[in-house]
């Protein structure tokens, strides 16, 4: 009975070990060597079977709910190509996978009662949990340049706004006021405006294949304010009416997520009251029954 303790020690060591080795083993396949400052691409036959996953999903679940499952529009506006990311939550899912097991089998090992179940039921949990893990990143960054955007178009419309007042003409505006900006949006607005004067086309022009490229609704609104001025609207009205309903739409998404916060803070402290209720209530049940006294 002694040497239990050593035994378990030796069996959690050898399944970190293992696991360890297919984690490294995974990354080494997905992500061959690049150049230093190049983002890591997976192998080709990694990629030929990304690519045929993410079609079946496509097909089983069709267009719209496909889009939502592999995170296209995330994807997008994070920048993330969808077969890379594809292989990389395959080799999450794996890799959790292969921990599952390794540890129900180093429980059944040690000796610990295992109910025939709890494998194969650990296995399938572990396989999403590590798809989440997987999307966690691309979910966080579409997030931030979400809420970037709402916030740097407001800005631009202003700027171009003030511009305009000041006598600039609607084009020269609409460059120096992105050349003002800092931060991802404005590199995409800049980008935008290079593109279309590279291609002698007006600006709204680039700002409409921005909007098709990454799907953000400011990018379609910008593309329509800009469209409206340059065909004879008021710039400075449709610029100013423009910018105040992005400032209150940011405004309304930080509310919702202040009020998301508070009802999430508001659920463990439920759980505790509930959890404190049943401590007191329970030994008073059970002094009751056991004097024979009926509640």
């Amino acid at each position: 009975m002694s040497d239990l303790p050593a035994v378990g020690l030796l069996t959690g060591l050898c399944g970190a070990a293992a696991t360890t080795g297919a984690y490294l083993a995974l990354r080494t396949a997905l992500t061959p060597p690049t150049q230093p400052g190049q983002p890591g691409q997976p192998g080709r036959w990694t990629r030929t079977g990304a690519a045929w996953l993410t079609g079946q999903i496509t097909r089983a679940a069709g267009p719209a709910r496909g889009r939502r499952l592999l995170l296209t529009d995330d994807l997008a506006i994070a920048g993330r190509d969808p077969v890379t990311h594809t292989a990389t939550r395959l080799a999450h899912a794996t890799i959790a996978a292969l921990a599952a097991a390794l540890l129900t089998a180093g429980t059944t090992l040690v000796g610990l009662p295992v109910p025939a179940l709890s494998g194969p039921a650990l296995v399938t949990l572990a396989v999403p949990v590590g798809v989440l893990v997987a999307d966690r990143p691309v979910r966080a960054v579409a997030k931030a340049r979400r809420q970037e955007t709402r916030l740097a178009v407001a800005a631009y419309l202003d700027l171009v706004r003030v511009l305009l007042a000041g006598g600039l003409t609607l084009h020269a505006a609409l460059r120096l006021a992105a050349d003002a900006g800092t931060g991802w949006a404005f590199t995409q607005i800049r980008a935008a405006l290079d593109t279309a004067a590279a291609r002698r086309q007006p600006p709204d022009a680039g700002l409409d294949q921005l909007a098709a490229r990454i799907p953000l609704p400011e990018w379609r609104e910008l593309r329509l304010t800009v469209t409206s001025a340059l065909r004879g609207a008021s710039p400075v009205l449709a610029m100013e009416s423009k910018a105040t309903h992005l400032r209150a739409t940011e405004a309304a998404a930080a509310r919702a997520e202040a009020a998301t916060a508070d009802a999430e803070l508001e659920l463990p402290a439920a759980a505790v009251a509930l959890a404190f209720v049943a401590f007191l209530t329970y030994p008073l049940l059970a002094v009751l029954t056991a004097t024979g006294i009926t509640p």
